[in-house]
C-alpha cells in the first residue's frame, strides 16, 4: 500500500507539472500567434492600400468634387478602386478627402450598397491622421462607425508634385478578426489539450507500469539504471516514429527524472512544430522580399490598369525604364548567390533613391521595370549611373570584388502616334537597354561566355 501511495505521488506531481506546463505554454503561445497574425493582417492591408494608392492618380483624385460623378477622373478612380473591393477579400475600399487639419471626409466610395456619401465625414483615427502626412498606417484600435466596427489601413496617393491628394483606406470587419482569434485559441486549445491528454496517459501508463521498480529505485541503483534503460527502449520507438530526438541522449545513471525530462523536452518539441504550423503565410503577396520593390503580380496587374487608361485617354503621358545589372552572373559563379543578392539590393536601394518606388518592379533575377509619369527620365538614368559608380568605389560590396559594378539601362516614352500599347513603350525600352549592355560589354570582358 505504501509503494501504491509513492507511485501515486509522483504522478499526480507529474501530471500537476504537465497541466501547469501546458497551461502557460498555450498562454504564450497564443499570445505569440496573436501578434503574428494581426502582424500579418496589418501587412496585408497595407499591400492592398498601397497597391490601390500607386495606381491611382493623384492629379485625378484632387481635382474630383460631389458634382464630378461620372466624369473621366472620377470613373478612374472608381474603376481601380471597384478592382479591389471585386477581387480582394476585404470589407470595404474607398477614398478619402482631407478637409482640415484633422477632419476627414468621403471621396470616391465604389460600395454598391449603402456607400459612404462623398463629403459626408470619416471617424477620425490616429493612423489616418500619419497617412494625411504621407506615412501609411494601419489602426491598432478598432473604431465603430454606421457601417460597423472596423480595423483600417490607410495609404497616401501623391500628386505630381509630391503633395499628399488622398488618402485611400482598406477595411476589415473587426468582428472577423475576433473570429480568427477565437479560430487561432480553438486550434491551439485543441492541439494543447491533445498533447496535454496524450502526456498524462503516458505518465499514468509508465507510471503503472513501472509500479514495482519505485521502491527498488530508492533501495538500490542498480535496479535503478535497469528500470531506466527499460523505459528508454519504451520511449525511443514512440521518438524515432515522430521524428524527435532518440531517448538515448538521456542519462540513464542520473535517476527518473531525467526520463521525465526527455519526455517533457518531446512535448515541447511537439508544439514547437505546432507553432510552426500555425505561423500565417501570406498566400498572395504584391512585394517583393529581397528588395521590397513591387513584384511580377503586381507589374501584371497594373499592365491591364494601364492599358484600360490608354485605351480611355490615348494622349497620357508615360515613360518606361528597363534596367539589368551586368555581370550578376560572373559575381554568382565567383563569389556566391549571397553576394549576388547583396549586389541586387545595393542597386535597387540606388534606384529607389533616384526613382522613387512607387511604379518601380522587379520582374526578373537582376531586371527592374520602372513606370513613370514623365516624357524623359534619361537625366535620372544618368545620375542612377554616377551614384552606383560612386557607391561602387566608396562602399564596394567586397574588398576583393575585381568586377566593375555597373547596369544598363534603356528609357523609352509614349508616343500616341506610332505606339499602340504598352508592348510598344516597352520593348523600345528593352531594346535601349540591350544596346546600353552591349556597349558596356565592348569596354569590359563578358566573362559569362
Amino acid at each position: 500500500m505504501k509503494k501504491y501511495d509513492r507511485v501515486t505521488q509522483y504522478t499526480i506531481i507529474i501530471c500537476i507539472g504537465l497541466i501547469i506546463f501546458n497551461i502557460v505554454f498555450g498562454y504564450v503561445l497564443s499570445a505569440v500567434a496573436i501578434k503574428a497574425m494581426r502582424t500579418q493582417i496589418n501587412e496585408r492591408m497595407l499591400d492592398i492600400s498601397n497597391t490601390a494608392a500607386a495606381m491611382l492618380n493623384g492629379d485625378d483624385l484632387v481635382m474630383i468634387t460631389s458634382d464630378d460623378y461620372g466624369s473621366a477622373e472620377y470613373e478612374r478612380v472608381m474603376k481601380t478602386l471597384s478592382y479591389f473591393q471585386d477581387n480582394i477579400e476585404l470589407e470595404y475600399i474607398y477614398c478619402i478627402r482631407q478637409v482640415s487639419e484633422k477632419e476627414f471626409v468621403f471621396g470616391v466610395d465604389p460600395t454598391i450598397d449603402d456607400p459612404g456619401e462623398f463629403g459626408s465625414p470619416i471617424v477620425y483615427t490616429d493612423a489616418l491622421y500619419n497617412a494625411s502626412k504621407g506615412m501609411a498606417s494601419v489602426d491598432m484600435v478598432p473604431y465603430t462607425d454606421d457601417w460597423g466596427v472596423f480595423y483600417s489601413s490607410y495609404s497616401p496617393v501623391f500628386d505630381s508634385d509630391g503633395d499628399v491628394a488622398g488618402i485611400v483606406a482598406a477595411d476589415f470587419s473587426a468582428e472577423w478578426y475576433q473570429n480568427k482569434v477565437r479560430q487561432l485559441y480553438f486550434i491551439i486549445v485543441s492541439f494543447i489539450s491533445f498533447g496535454l491528454v496524450c502526456s498524462i496517459c503516458l505518465a499514468i501508463t509508465i507510471a503503472s507500469q513501472y509500479e514495482k521498480f519505485f521502491n527498488a529505485l530508492i533501495r538500490k541503483m542498480n535496479d535503478l539504471s535497469n528500470g531506466i534503460q527499460t523505459l528508454i527502449n519504451e520511449v525511443d520507438p514512440l521518438g524515432d516514429a515522430n521524428g524527435d530526438f532518440s531517448t538515448n541522449e538521456a542519462d540513464t545513471d542520473a535517476g527518473m527524472r531525467d526520463a521525465i525530462k526527455v519526455l517533457e523536452e518531446k512535448i515541447i518539441i511537439m508544439q514547437m512544430r505546432l507553432t510552426k504550423q500555425i505561423e500565417i503565410i501570406r498566400s498572395h503577396a504584391y512585394i517583393d522580399t529581397l528588395t521590397g520593390f513591387n513584384n511580377r503580380n503586381s507589374y501584371m496587374e497594373y499592365l491591364d490598369i494601364l492599358e484600360d487608361k490608354l485605351k480611355s485617354n490615348p494622349d497620357m503621358v508615360f515613360s518606361v525604364v528597363v534596367f539589368d545589372i551586368n555581370q550578376l552572373k560572373m559575381i554568382n559563379d565567383d563569389y556566391g548567390h549571397d553576394m549576388g543578392d547583396k549586389l541586387i539590393i545595393t542597386i535597387a536601394d540606388e534606384i529607389r533613391k533616384v526613382f522613387g518606388g512607387n511604379r518601380i518592379y522587379r520582374v526578373g533575377g537582376d531586371e527592374f521595370v520602372a513606370i513613370l509619369d514623365e516624357p524623359d527620365p534619361s537625366a535620372k538614368i544618368t545620375l542612377l549611373k554616377d551614384r552606383i559608380a560612386l557607391r561602387s568605389k566608396e562602399k564596394p560590396i567586397r574588398k576583393d570584388l575585381d568586377l566593375e559594378i555597373a547596369i544598363s539601362a534603356g528609357c523609352a516614352a509614349y508616343d500616341p502616334d506610332t505606339d499602340r500599347n504598352y508592348s510598344d513603350v516597352f520593348h523600345r525600352a528593352d531594346n535601349a537597354m540591350y544596346t546600353d549592355k552591349k556597349a558596356f560589354y565592348q569596354t569590359h570582358i563578358d566573362r559569362r561566355r
